[in-house]
């Protein structure tokens, strides 16, 4: 940071003391302010059902009872991300597909956002990351050397904020790509392990609103072209699990990967949307995994569902 004299100032590097599960909700409460009844991100979503079917040959890299029943029913959120459940569907945020696919005792809960980064390393670049963006009580807006001080000592908090500003909103949630960003281990019928994210793409390609919509379309938007769109022909995507590139971090999931590789895992299809209360007292927990799915040591994984909780007990009191 220039001083007007013109020399170099130092910016001040943010202290983060703690970043346990009542810190990441607090963190996102700052920003976003507490909604009764919302979750403290991803506040603003539409519930929706479809079926999930694995692939013939998904055996040869999941020996998994799930993924060996055929179709399977799939119980399915989208979302958008942040916690204003007021949000506009033109916000240049993430948004997000949760899935959880439960049959014979087992359930696997998938976790998706629509880039293939998370804004942060660690809890406790997570609490900083949202620190910074608090709004300042005069402008209204957050503080650029508050964000500059975040970014200096976690430089992982540029990479989903640059992947977010390279292009407008999705124009569908039918017709984005989503991105666990968290690595599993996946252990074949021989029990074999190899580690992937989940990568969704969607059938229909991706999508984003043109400068003429994203000026012109009305806030509201998602939910109705969602149920436009399958009302005619349900929404289909194709689920793989992405290997991982030489040197692609197992733990960090603010890191793109560079891994080309790819298995497929199935079919998903989206055959109609559903009253809000079939999914909003829901909570897709990353680490509720079948039986051949295990987690990786990803400090942000094992944070989610300590800190899911803290988000339920607030929203239902």
């Amino acid at each position: 940071m220039s001083t007007t004299d013109g020399t170099t100032a130092e910016i001040a590097r943010p202290t983060v003391t703690a970043a346990g599960p009542v810190q990441l909700i607090d963190a996102l409460n700052g920003v976003f302010g507490k909604h009764a009844g919302a979750r403290a991100s991803h506040a603003k979503g539409v519930c929706a059902q479809g079926e999930f079917t694995p692939d013939k040959d998904v055996g040869r890299f999941l020996g998994s009872k799930l993924f060996s029943r055929g179709t399977i029913a799939a119980a399915l959120r989208f979302s958008i991300g942040g916690g204003n459940p007021g949000v506009s569907d033109k916000s240049r945020t993430v948004r997000g597909l949760s899935i959880r696919l439960a049959e014979g005792g087992e359930t696997y809960d998938l976790v998706l956002i629509s880039e293939p980064a998370f804004f942060a390393a660690t809890p406790e670049s997570f609490v900083s990351f949202l620190q910074a963006r608090v709004a300042d009580p005069v402008t209204k807006k957050p503080d650029p050397e508050k964000i500059a001080a975040h970014n200096q000592r976690f430089p992982e908090g540029t990479i989903q904020p640059g992947l977010l500003a390279s292009h407008a909103a999705p124009a569908s949630y039918a017709s984005t790509a989503y991105f666990s960003n968290n690595a599993f281990g996946f252990r074949d019928e021989a029990g074999s392990l190899r580690w992937a994210r989940i990568l969704v793409e969607p059938a229909a390609g991706v999508h984003y609103l043109t400068d003429e919509q994203e000026k012109n379309m009305p806030d509201l938007f998602l939910e109705e072209e969602l149920r436009a769109r399958i009302a005619e022909v349900p929404a289909e995507f194709a689920l793989y699990a992405q290997l991982p590139a030489d040197g692609d971090s197992l733990s960090d999931p603010s890191q793109v990967w560079q891994g080309r590789e790819r298995v497929a895992l199935g079919k998903l299809q989206v055959s109609g949307v559903v009253p809000q209360d079939a999914c909003e007292a829901k909570v897709f927990l990353p680490l509720q995994l079948p039986q051949g799915i295990e987690a990786s040591d990803d400090p942000i994984l094992k944070a989610r569902a300590a800190a899911y909780a803290v988000s339920l007990k607030r929203r239902t009191q």
